[in-house]
């Protein structure tokens, strides 16, 4: 007879301290197994799929060669406290009420306004940094608004010419 991962897990909880709590691990640890095998598996048929469009690729171009293509980046994730355009909105509204602003002010403020505590929890917070930062890059290549000073004297501003209402 066969003995399940429930027999396993209860026969080895059952010997010492906590067993409820040792029989639930060792199950999780049993399913995080699991996916890693089907990961694995999803991992082969993919190299085996690229093996395959490879091999038609060559049948109408015979010179192509894979170190010629460069891999696709993945997006950044989603954070789950801004909808599409709601950051970049924040920019400009707090760029056109306060002239030059920080970042950190902007992140700070998103964070108040979104009932989240700036002081204890850093790890938002540092995330809500990071994005800001990164969306004002991206305003600043394309000439919306401009950088003034470096460092932690880095603050922003609207450019002259941004065509912003």
């Amino acid at each position: 007879m066969t003995k399940g991962i429930n027999d396993i897990a209860a026969a080895i909880a059952s010997d010492g301290e906590k067993p409820i709590a040792v029989a639930a691990l060792i199950r999780k640890r049993a399913d995080v197994m699991f996916e890693i095998g089907q990961a694995e598996r999803e991992g082969e048929r993919l190299r085996t799929e690229l093996v395959h469009l490879d091999a038609v690729i060559r049948m109408f171009r015979p010179e192509f060669t894979t170190n010629e293509l460069p891999a696709r980046k993945s997006r950044p994730t989603k954070c789950p406290y801004f909808k599409h355009g709601e950051l970049t909105q924040r920019i400009y509204d707090a760029l056109r009420v306060a002239e030059t602003i920080t970042g950190r002010d902007i992140a700070v403020a998103a964070m108040t306004d979104k009932g989240l505590d700036p002081v204890n929890d850093q790890t938002t917070r540092t995330d809500f940094i990071r994005r800001v930062g990164l969306a004002l890059n991206v305003l600043q290549r394309k000439g919306k608004i401009e950088r003034l000073g470096k460092g932690s004297s880095l603050r922003w501003k609207l450019a002259d010419e941004a065509g912003i209402v």
